[in-house]
């Protein structure tokens, strides 16, 4: 465990610095999560409203998977795919913004939200066809988890976690070299090809480190609130809710910065380009190691 907290820290280090040295950062998963909050709302207004909510969840958790009409299922099979895809754009196109800004800061440039944004429009075709595929992959995930196999939800949790990892790169591919969505998928998994796998513990590195910023946050709303509960105040209760919420909003959004940054530094280090002075070598040495 304490190897795990220690490589975690290595890893994650020179992430949260980028965006602890450049805080300006940070605006892009506020507007993206903004955005899917907005996002969220036009498709279940409309869904509440017309009182197809209910039907659809229940036809999306296997219940009366195989008894619903071609009409009901095209339906909400169409909404599922519009949903993701929305979903997909929004985050993608965000996570391009900053992936440019972070590139800035490796090359030794001061980053320019601006500029990010521009890139993000400028790769606007690419955006669109990723987050197509993407929600292509999504509705068939939610298929199979919604059948009533028993191992439906396994089958799906595993080829979702494979498809993360084979597009683990797939947003700096966009941002550097402008491909479509299949040749992004392509070079993502030619990068893990080239280099060891290992890079993938830096998914967990980052969540154990984000772990340990919430801490403080548990840890004083865990009293706050065993303390209203012991005194009877309902006010001091709230207190210690709100600052584990609040805190760990913060945390979020600092931490999924962090993340797009840490995969935007280990594609430069994995395609031989430049990295920032501040990166320690040999933690990235035990990220990636050469076949060779």
């Amino acid at each position: 465990m304490f190897e795990t907290l220690s490589r975690s820290y290595e890893y994650a280090k020179c992430s949260y610095r980028v965006i602890w040295d450049h805080k300006k950062l940070i605006i892009f998963p506020i507007l993206s999560g903004i955005s899917l909050i907005l996002v969220l709302a036009s498709f279940a207004i409309p869904i509440i409203v017309t009182g197809t909510g209910q039907s659809w969840l229940e036809l999306a958790d296997g219940d009366n998977f195989s008894n619903a009409s071609t009409a009901t299922h095209v339906a909400m099979w169409t909404t599922t795919f519009l949903f993701y895809f929305c979903n997909y754009f929004v985050i993608v196109f965000f996570n391009v913004g900053l992936t440019a800004c972070a590139m800035q800061v490796i090359s030794g440039e001061p980053p320019q939200v601006g500029h990010g944004i521009n890139i993000a429009l400028k790769r606007l075709p690419q955006i669109l066809g990723w987050a197509f595929l993407s929600a292509i992959i999504g509705v068939i995930l939610k298929t199979i988890e919604s059948s009533n196999e028993k191992a439906a939800s396994f089958i799906s949790a595993i080829i979702g976690m494979a498809w993360s990892a084979l597009t683990f790169f797939v947003v700096p591919t966009l941002v550097i070299e402008g491909v479509g969505p299949i040749k992004g998928v392509k070079r993502s998994i030619a990068v893990l090809k080239d280099t060891w796998g290992t890079a993938l513990i830096g998914n967990f590195s980052m969540g154990w480190f984000g772990l340990l910023l919430m801490l403080p946050a548990i840890i004083l709303g865990a009293i706050l609130i065993a303390l209203g509960v012991t005194g009877d105040n309902g006010i001091i209760i709230v207190s210690g809710i709100g600052i584990i919420v609040a805190w760990a909003c913060v945390v979020a959004i600092w931490s999924s910065a962090a993340d797009v940054v840490f995969k935007a530094i280990l594609y430069n280090y994995a395609t031989g380009k430049s990295l920032p002075e501040f990166v320690d070598q040999r933690s990235l040495n035990n990220a990636f190691r050469s076949r060779d």
